[in-house]
């Protein structure tokens, strides 16, 4: 097995997500520290905070790869008696490198979307929202997919709980309508509900969804399954396991490791 460094690992891991097919104005790549050095523990995790940093520490990750950027804007100082300052010093005295791969994540094939899409057992999987055409593939946001059978909007929504481990969902529409045809956007998806409309969906699972847009779409005949963000923490497992392969077949020395820590920051009553 090659022993190899963090420049290494990036660029196998952008041989499959990379950063170009991201949106413009998205902080991916690089967020704190360096890639030249020799990286044997990679911690694979949705949010970077403190204790996701201590975990690195503790189970010996030299680099932590996440979905959501750490700096998401820029930082006009770094105060180390708030969090997003204790996070980072704590990162750099223990030579602890973040990376961030976002809407590229998102984007790429095998990617957030088509692992939630998976999930939720959709078939016939097309682009919700496309970004471009690549090369003769297109690429974008989203995915529309057909669920093997007819549910009622009721029995969907319990079918999202039971894929997505969510306790409970926020649902827009007449419970009692039939559903098939599903559009799913991991994160905060309030721009793509006519996107979804026009690829025909009867419902949309995404997050945090606002009330007005809620309205909209309820006025646009579109049904509504929130299950909330967190949900993209289905890239966890399924990033440590695409690296997994990837390094398999390169013969790299290196570990993914799954984050265990919850950063849910709502707790459901």
């Amino acid at each position: 097995m090659k022993k190899v460094n963090g420049h290494e690992i990036i660029q196998l891991f952008e041989s499959w997500s990379p950063r170009r097919l991201a949106m413009e104005g998205d902080p991916v790549g690089l967020h704190i520290g360096r890639l030249n050095r020799r990286v044997e523990k990679v911690l694979v995790t949705l949010d970077v905070n403190e204790q996701v940093v201590e975990e690195a520490i503790g189970r010996g990750a030299a680099l932590i790869l996440a979905h959501h950027p750490p700096l998401f804007r820029p930082a006009k100082h770094i105060w180390t008696d708030t969090p997003q300052g204790r996070m980072i010093e704590l990162c750099l005295k223990n030579d602890i490198s973040v990376y961030t791969a976002h809407t590229n994540l998102d984007i790429a094939i095998g990617g957030v979307n088509d692992l939630l899409a998976q999930k939720l057992g959709l078939a016939d999987l097309e682009i919700l929202q496309k970004t471009e055409e690549g090369t003769g593939e297109a690429m974008g946001l989203g995915r529309v997919g057909k669920l093997p059978d007819n549910m009622t909007l009721r029995e969907f929504a319990e079918h999202v709980k039971e894929c997505l481990d969510v306790p409970m969902v926020r649902v827009v529409g007449d419970t009692e309508r039939t559903v098939r045809k599903v559009g799913v956007l991991g994160g905060d998806g309030n721009k793509y509900i006519h996107a979804a409309k026009r690829a025909g969906s009867d419902v949309l699972v995404t997050g945090d969804m606002y009330y007005h847009t809620a309205q909209d779409a309820e006025a646009i005949d579109l049904c509504i399954v929130d299950p909330g963000h967190n949900v993209e923490k289905v890239m966890i497992r399924g990033v440590a396991e695409k690296m997994t392969r990837l390094c398999e077949a390169e013969t790299y020395d290196v570990e993914f490791l799954e984050s265990q820590i919850r950063t849910e920051p709502f707790t459901f009553i």
